[in-house]
């Protein structure tokens, strides 16, 4: 049986950690996805900005990373709930254990982001999907 829907790479192409002195935070970690699909090409990506305030450590991390997902499926509802729900909980793993890593080698304290139930971003997700097939050039 084929799966509808199959994860195909996780990529940061934009990271930045700076050292520095930052105001607290209520909010230490911020996290804002977007969903782009192309439906010609039977893809989507879950993109996220991640900024994290270490304020113990004095540091400031910043990525975009990228979730890449094929699937196939003909039913718009069952797409919806991929990239709402199925795309963000796939990818947050990949982003803790980024995180992780990176600030295990950068010499201060390892950052472990705690598990999350990102189904409050299904909303957002979804009124803001960016449909590249259907975009007129300006």
């Amino acid at each position: 049986m084929k799966s509808e829907l199959n994860f195909i790479d996780f990529i940061v192409p934009r990271f930045l950690f700076e050292k520095g002195h930052y105001e607290k935070s209520d909010n230490p970690v911020k996290i804002k996805p977007k969903a782009v699909i192309s439906r010609s090409k039977n893809q989507f990506h879950i993109n996220m900005d991640i900024e994290l305030i270490d304020n113990e450590n004095d540091f400031k991390l910043k990525m975009f990373c990228i979730g890449i997902f094929h699937f196939e499926t003909e039913s718009e509802d069952h797409l919806l709930s991929f990239l709402s729900l199925n795309g963000p909980a796939i990818v947050f793993p990949y982003v803790r254990s980024f995180i992780s890593s990176v600030t295990a080698l950068s010499g201060f304290d390892t950052i472990t982001l705690p598990t999350m139930n990102l189904s409050g971003f299904k909303d957002e997700l979804i009124k803001g999907l960016v449909d590249i097939d259907n975009q007129t050039e300006s």
